[in-house]
Order: C-alpha cells, then sequence, then structure tokens
C-alpha cells in the first residue's frame, strides 16, 4: 500500500483533471501516458502527481487540434518525456490557432456592422447614399445582357484567382458591374481582391459617394431608370450590383445592392 497512497487513482485523475476515465484509457494504450503504476494483483492504475501536467497537454492538444500521435515523437522508448521540445511545438501551433480566431473575430463583427448598414437602408425600393472607398476588382467581360445571370460566372473567377480560406475572412463584394459610357456599355463579372492578392490586371473601381437601392431582384439592367434623377447628364457612369449581408438570409432571394455613381470620365 506503501507506494499506492502516494499515487492518484485513475478515478481521482479523471475528477481532478477533467479527462475521463475512457480517454486516460485510450492515452495508455496508444502510448501516451503510461501509469506510474499497475498493480500486479487488482490490474488497477495509478499515476504520479507529476503526470497531472502531461494529461494538461494532451487535453490542450486535443483542444488544438493536434493529432495525439503526434505525441509519441516527444516520449522516447524509456517513457521520457521531452517537454521542452513538446511545449515548443504547442506554442507554434496555439499561435496559430490564435491568429485563426483572431481573423474569425474580425470576419464576425465586420459581418455585424455590414448587417447593421443593410438593415439601416432597409427602406423598400428608396434611394439613398453612401461612401464607399475605393476597391480593386478582378473583373471578367459579360455578354450583351445580365437578364439571365448567374452567380456561377463569380464562382469561376474565384477558382481563377485561386481564393483559399484566409481570404474569406474578409468582407469580399462579388457580382456585376456595368461601365456605361458615349462608346457604349461594358458588362463585367467581379470579384473583389483581398488586400494582400496582388492582380496585375485588377481595376481601381472609384470610391466616392454612391447613390444606392436595395432589392430582391436583378436590378442592374433597369439602372439608367431608376437613377434617372441622379444622373444629371452624366455620360459616363458605373453601376455596380452585389449581394449585402443580411441579419436574416434568404437563400433563393439575397439582398442585392445597386449602386451608381457618375463619372467625370470614362474609367
Amino acid at each position: 500500500m506503501g507506494r499506492k497512497s502516494r499515487m492518484l487513482s485513475i478515478g481521482e485523475v479523471s475528477r481532478f483533471t477533467g479527462a475521463s476515465i475512457k480517454s486516460l484509457r485510450y492515452y495508455e494504450k496508444i502510448k501516451i501516458l503510461e501509469p506510474a503504476f499497475v498493480d500486479p494483483c487488482s490490474g488497477y492504475r495509478y499515476y504520479s502527481f507529476d503526470q497531472v501536467y502531461l494529461i494538461y497537454i494532451i487535453m490542450f492538444c486535443i483542444e488544438m487540434d493536434i493529432p495525439l500521435k503526434d505525441l509519441t515523437g516527444y516520449i522516447d522508448k524509456n517513457g521520457t518525456i521531452d517537454y521542452s521540445a513538446l511545449l515548443a511545438y504547442g506554442k507554434v501551433i496555439a499561435e496559430k490557432k490564435l491568429h485563426t480566431l483572431k481573423r474569425g473575430l474580425r470576419f464576425i463583427e465586420d459581418a455585424d456592422q455590414a448587417i447593421a448598414l443593410t438593415e439601416k437602408h432597409h427602406n423598400g425600393r428608396q434611394i439613398y447614399t453612401r461612401e464607399i472607398p475605393e476597391k480593386r476588382f478582378c473583373l471578367m467581360p459579360y455578354g450583351q445582357s445580365f437578364e439571365d445571370a448567374d452567380v456561377y460566372e463569380v464562382s469561376k473567377l474565384m477558382l481563377e484567382l485561386d481564393y483559399g480560406g484566409d481570404d474569406f475572412y474578409e468582407i469580399l463584394e462579388y457580382g456585376y458591374m456595368c461601365e456605361h459610357s458615349p462608346r457604349g456599355i461594358q458588362r463585367y463579372a467581379f470579384m473583389e481582391l483581398p488586400g494582400h492578392k496582388a492582380q496585375a490586371n485588377a481595376r481601381h473601381i472609384p470610391g466616392g459617394t454612391y447613390f444606392c437601392r436595395q432589392s430582391e431582384e436583378s436590378a442592374i439592367e433597369q439602372a439608367p431608370r431608376i437613377f434617372s434623377g441622379q444622373l444629371g447628364g452624366a455620360a459616363s457612369f458605373l453601376v455596380i450590383e452585389t449581394e449585402v449581408f443580411a441579419g436574416k438570409y434568404k437563400v433563393n432571394k439575397p439582398v442585392n445592392e445597386l449602386r451608381f455613381i457618375a463619372l467625370s470620365e470614362t474609367m
């Protein structure tokens, strides 16, 4: 009893750490947590108090999505654990995870702001003004009309530009654009470029005060009529239609924002 009295039973370790008995047995099975002592008569397992810290590290690895099999590389055949190397590895993983969580939190905050802005102007078919910053779009020439526009055209742009997971932690706009000038109308599908992504053929879309209107149907082809009161005789103007965040999202009828801005000269 002398040796066991200085150790913790598997039940005590479970209560102390929060790891289930089933988990502790699994850690033993994959050889990352061998009991300090196994009673040869009863088969009961006992652990030293120091092993509690290893259990916390194992639980941390699980939280960080580190495969438990990776831990075996830090335990030699004599059961010696290289804590220094293991902690250094855990720190790298934790920092990557923290970076991802921070980006995710910023995305949620940006999305909340976008929803609030959409709700603020959700006033039926009324025209309102918004200050839109300069943006960079990748453009793909479209056909003669947007009457049968399909968002698949935009998805092809995403594939061509090799958008990855981190890119979508930014609120990136996509949709359709009409560039009106005395030479006629140029139609494009567009995808906004993330701040870090370089693109030789990126188009800088002017910032400024845009006239806007929300709709659940595409109205980009009717823009000259819709914004007739705002044209002011402008021969060159830009019309952009993009889906915006809404508090309640309708899969089949997302909220679009139609934007109009007069240009002093063609782009």
